[in-house]
């Protein structure tokens, strides 16, 4: 099979499963934390593992602590999916804030510049999401990281698709 054609049908799973995940945006959330989760599992113990049986690393004090706290949010995130679900969506909306404060930081300084405007609406959009966010988590909570999840999936298949097109062209 051609490199085109896979990438176009890889796209096409990818938008398959932003549209489920933008169909029931709550089984996306928990998907997601336990996942995360997941992830946090297998790193805290590499890290532990490591730290523990790895003697010529630098610093393994530090490399078991983060490791236990990997592990910890690891188990945390996996038990309880749902606390799991308030806790990142939290965090995505204090990373919007920074992001948008940081945005308008950067227009303030640039504002002799064309880039202004675009600074300004993008950091002023970014804190007013990450204050809905934040205002209203329990709402927030329920939907915000499968609408993420469901729209970067169908953006993701949108771009294989369009790059394989673009590869079977001569």
């Amino acid at each position: 099979m051609k490199p085109g054609t896979l990438l176009i049908l890889l796209g096409i799973v990818l938008m398959v499963g932003g549209g489920l995940a933008l169909a029931n945006p709550f089984a996306a959330s928990i998907a997601v934390t336990t996942l995360v989760g997941a992830f946090f599992l297998l790193a805290g113990v590499l890290q532990l593992w490591v730290a523990v049986f790895d003697t010529s690393v630098p610093h393994r004090v530090w490399t078991g602590f983060v490791g236990l706290l990997g592990l910890l949010a690891g188990v945390a995130l996996v038990a309880d999916p749902l606390a799991g679900v308030v806790s990142l969506t939290l965090l995505v909306g204090i990373v919007f804030l920074i992001t948008g404060a940081i945005r308008l930081g950067m227009a303030w300084r640039l504002r002799e510049t064309p880039l202004f405007w675009v600074l300004l609406l993008s950091g002023a959009a970014s804190v007013l999401i990450g204050f809905l966010v934040v205002g209203n988590i329990a709402a927030a909570a329920t939907a915000l990281l499968g609408l993420l999840l469901g729209i970067q999936l169908l953006v993701d298949g949108v771009g294989l698709i369009a790059l394989g097109l673009a590869s079977r062209r001569p």
